[in-house]
């Protein structure tokens, strides 16, 4: 995608280069493991030349997958949850 005019001051925009951006969550429990697992988004940076504003655009469309952490029901009511909730935001009951 070739992004020509910044969104903010109307500058010249610049294709500055592609990263991978990791995804998923560092969590107090399992630590980097859901950041480990969940994969990488690789995007194209462009960036303003006037007001050093940065747009990133996904070079594939990324996955639909929820918020890219593991779900698991609640012992106490059955709802699904992220794995890493240190309590059911359904029912309140404490999980850890």
């Amino acid at each position: 995608m070739e992004r020509e005019v910044c969104l903010r001051c109307g500058g010249e925009m610049g294709h500055v280069g592609q990263e991978r951006i990791q995804k998923g969550q560092f969590g107090w429990i399992f630590g980097a493991w859901d950041n480990l697992l969940s994969g990488a988004l690789t995007v194209d940076i462009y960036c303003c030349r006037q007001c050093k504003k940065l747009e990133l655009y996904a070079v594939e469309a990324p996955e639909e997958d929820g918020s890219g952490i593991a779900q698991v029901p609640c012992p106490g009511c059955g709802q699904l949850h992220d794995m890493d909730d240190a309590k059911c935001p359904h029912c309140g009951k404490r999980l850890y």
